[in-house]
């Protein structure tokens, strides 16, 4: 994060030109001179601007200077010239093109500074002054550019940007308040610390707290349908396909031969006795990856001077099933992504949730302590969480903490839901007189494979 700095005053404005390729620029600011053979009249036309640039935060530059797409390297900003453009030719690069390529660098700089208001503001609105300070830390435009990142790949357009807006300083928004990533991400720290160490099976009653309630802070007790609203929000919930196929690896002495369905699906209930990420003891569920390699990884610690086999057999879906995908979580959006800026908050947090969902934890006896946020989230979403259409969700598709670029999924499949896949076997129902459903959910395909290790 850069540096911040403290403004005690405002710098002072000022009249002046420069020559920059061929092409002048302006920088207005108090109307000290006239432009030449105007009088009065120029007199009018500076202070005319320098009102428009004071309401809307940044300087304009000559409306002749246009701007390509090449120029920057922020996709919102590339975006909004591509869809915008009239001129043929770029001022900065001195692209040229047939067709139209870039718009008026002032344009941008409206873009810009909508994009910057969504989460900064000027001091001056809430920031509180105390001997000749604010009492809250502010920064310059140049810091605030280098804390958001590269926009732009010409240097060029980089300085044009700065200096549009000057020396202007700038503070975070709601500065009395959590902003919303801040609240949900202090929510999900609370709630882990409360479900681990305070209150395991209760934590959906309040807890009473002395003194004024915080209203931006999300309580233990609200936070798994937070968590619920801001996965939907960010479109996380996706159609799991029939005929997906998950890989399931079964560890085992060498002398032991594992070939069928009941043998290496999920786990029956009398033999989950382990706690394991997404469940707990008691609760069996299908653990899965989408390939050989994440699958062993994820189920085989190699142990020395110990033969182990790992049995990996191919399951394939019956049918589609919504579940919910983490990793299908986009990249935080753009600050000058006007339809989906909206969104970097939540996106944000989601970034934070899902490496802890997938920090790697070691099994010294203390995982019946760690798993148990990601087990309650997990029951949350399998029992409690509805899709936008109103169905549950079968299953949670997540990164694998042992194998980087690996994709793990728990789905919410029994022992008895799976079968060896043969003919018809996706319409089997099951027998029962008052309700019918499909008896299978997912079936082994081909020959399972044998991996000795020695």
């Amino acid at each position: 994060m850069a540096p911040r700095r403290t403004a005690k005053h405002a710098p002072k404005c000022s009249i002046r030109g420069r020559r920059d390729a061929g092409v002048r620029q302006y920088r207005v600011g108090c109307p000290q001179k006239a432009v030449a053979g105007q009088g009065d009249g120029g007199v009018g036309y500076w202070k005319d601007q320098l009102l428009k640039q004071q309401e809307q935060g940044w300087s304009s530059v000559d409306p002749d200077r246009m701007v390509c797409a090449k120029c920057f390297e922020d996709y919102a900003i590339q975006g909004f010239i591509r869809d915008c453009a009239s001129a043929r030719k770029c001022s900065y690069c001195g692209r040229r093109s047939k067709k139209p390529i870039a718009v008026p660098m002032n344009d941008v700089l409206e873009l810009i500074g909508e994009g910057l208001g969504y989460e900064y503001a000027d001091p001056a609105e809430q920031n509180p002054w105390d001997e000749g300070e604010y009492v809250f830390a502010t920064m310059y435009s140049r810091d605030l550019f280098d804390e958001i990142g590269p926009i732009a790949r010409n240097e060029a357009v980089h300085e044009e940007i700065v200096e549009a807006f000057g020396n202007k300083t700038w503070n975070e928004k709601d500065l009395f308040g959590l902003s919303e990533d801040d609240a949900l991400r202090y929510g999900w720290q609370g709630f882990v610390k409360a479900v681990k160490y305070e209150r395991r099976y209760v934590f959906l009653k309040p807890k009473k707290k002395k003194g004024p309630p915080d209203s931006d802070a999300v309580t233990p007790d609200q936070m798994l349908d937070r968590l619920g609203e801001v996965i939907k929000e960010v479109g996380l919930v996706r159609t799991m396909k029939a005929g997906m196929r998950w890989f399931r690896a079964r560890v085992h002495d060498p002398a032991k031969e594992y070939t069928s369905a009941a043998d290496l699906g999920t786990a029956p209930r009398k033999a989950a006795v382990f706690s394991n990420r997404m469940s707990p003891a008691g609760i069996p569920m299908f653990y899965g990856a989408a390939d050989v390699e994440t699958v062993v990884a994820e189920t085989y610690t190699p142990t020395p001077d110990k033969p182990t086999t790992v049995t990996v057999a191919k399951f394939e879906t019956a049918r589609d099933a919504c579940v919910v995908d983490f990793t299908a979580l986009p990249p935080v959006p753009s600050l000058f992504d006007e339809g989906r800026r909206q969104l970097r908050a939540p996106i944000s947090f989601l970034w934070s949730f899902v490496r802890d969902l997938a920090k790697p934890i070691q099994r010294d006896g203390r995982e019946h302590i760690e798993y148990v946020p990601t087990q309650i989230v997990t029951e949350y979403l399998r029992h409690v969480f509805r899709t936008e259409d109103g169905p549950r969700v079968r299953g949670v598709i997540y990164q694998s903490s042992r194998n980087g670029g690996g994709k793990c999924s728990v789905l919410f499949v029994g022992n008895r839901q799976c079968c060896d896949a043969k003919p018809g076997w996706q319409e089997l129902e099951t027998d029962h007189v008052f309700k019918k459903r499909k008896k299978y959910s997912l079936g082994l395909v081909g020959k399972p494979r044998r991996l000795d290790y020695v």
